[in-house]
């Protein structure tokens, strides 16, 4: 009887070759990984360039992206795995959980003086706690054949929610985010690029939305117009986040007391259910974000995504959520700012906000500032102020 060489197939069984199973077997053992490490979904692609580049250029053309320059640079890098990691063959896309989902807002934050921050937030930087994670996954699939792998958590070019949809982590909802069946939209995307050819998940087609647009009403500053992108020159996100500069006049009294990031799309989204959690880093005092020192900012901050904005952006923020308090008890705080910070930034948006309150303490406090701050700008800034709070009925 002739020998069998050991490069012919194995014979199928039940109409599936050998190596079929074998490679399902691994992408399942590689998922059942995932999920022991705490990713709540994890999912297969091939490595394929994606099929969003039309969007992503339109999206660019029309400036939505706001001042993040970045996105612009090598964009055909953000379509193809392979440019990212040459010999790559699969896409492990993993989705984790955030504890902070859908955390219900403060209606007394006025009365209190406390700012809101959006829930992700909560717990280590998901930067780094995500890529740690994946970097232990990503040593079990050494372990199982893969010679070359890559791992990517926001920070790397590829669009990691084009991804995600396509190995069937979910849909995008009206909101522009990936919601997940279970999960709904409040999980943090990553990816694993490896060399092994495994099989993939199917993406998930439908728009499981329906007829529900609650999310779009919701968006306190309008930044939800057309899916699946966003208007990133609106989104709270963005402005308080991202934006390292002024934030918009005509955009500071719809912020609310938001100082870090944004729910809102969120919180009314059906698919994500109400979490009882209540921790004091998600509803921060506004005046202590104004008056904390760089010390205390690394003290507190450090090792969180609050580090992003950088002291001076937490305390603009600060800022114009106590403009938009009404609460008189915001005076002096922020008098207190416009007199004393170190940051030309965060004084101008202090005067902006003694303007909102008005009142006799900050009339004087937006004189003197007028007069002596050494920054024009900020001068200016106290100016226009001034001459609002003393318009009739400015409240």
């Amino acid at each position: 009887m002739a020998g069998v060489d050991s490069t012919t197939p194995a014979a199928p069984r039940n109409g599936v070759p050998e190596h079929g199973r074998e490679a399902t077997a691994l992408r399942d053992a590689i998922r059942a990984r995932a999920l022991a490490l705490g990713f709540a979904a994890c999912g297969f692609t091939g490595a394929e360039d994606l099929d969003c580049g039309v969007l992503l250029s339109d999206w660019l053309a029309a400036q939505r992206h706001g001042l993040m320059d970045y996105l612009e640079r090598d964009p055909q890098r953000r379509l193809s795995p392979r440019a990212t990691l040459a010999s790559a063959a699969s896409v492990i896309t993993v989705a984790w959980k955030y504890p902070g989902a859908a955390v219900a807002p403060d209606p007394d934050w006025r009365a209190r003086l406390t700012g809101r921050v959006a829930a992700y937030a909560l717990g280590p930087d998901y930067h780094v706690h995500l890529a740690e994670k994946l970097e232990l996954l990503a040593a079990f699939v050494r372990e199982c054949g893969s010679r070359a792998t890559e791992v990517q958590v926001d920070g790397g070019p590829l669009v990691e929610r084009h991804l995600a949809r396509r190995a069937g982590l979910g849909w995008y909802g009206h909101n522009t985010m990936l919601l997940h069946p279970r999960h709904g939209s409040t999980s943090l995307l990553g990816c694993l690029l490896t060399d092994l050819p495994l099989p993939v998940d199917e993406p998930v087609v439908a728009d499981h939305c329906g007829s529900c647009r609650a999310c779009l009403p919701a968006c306190p500053t309008g930044a939800l117009d057309h899916g699946p992108t966003i208007d990133a020159r609106l989104c709270i996100s963005y402005l308080t986040i991202e934006l390292r500069g002024p934030i918009p006049r005509e955009l500071r009294a719809r912020i609310g007391n938001w100082v870090f990031g944004c729910d809102a799309c969120q919180d009314v989204c059906p698919w994500n259910h109400a979490s009882g959690l209540a921790h004091a880093l998600l509803r921060p005092s506004l005046p202590g974000l104004l008056a904390m020192d760089e010390d205390e900012f690394r003290q507190t901050y450090a090792g969180t995504a609050l580090v992003r904005p950088k002291r001076r952006g937490l305390a603009r923020n600060a800022a114009v959520a106590l403009g938009n308090s009404a609460n008189a008890a915001a005076l002096e705080p922020l008098a207190r700012a416009l007199a004393e910070h170190d940051e030309a930034l965060v004084r101008a948006h202090a005067a902006w906000a003694l303007g909102e309150l008005a009142g006799a303490r900050a009339e004087l406090s937006l004189l003197r500032a007028e007069a002596v701050d050494p920054v024009a700008p900020v001068r200016r800034a106290a100016g226009a102020a001034l001459r609002r709070a003393r318009r009739p009925n400015v409240n």
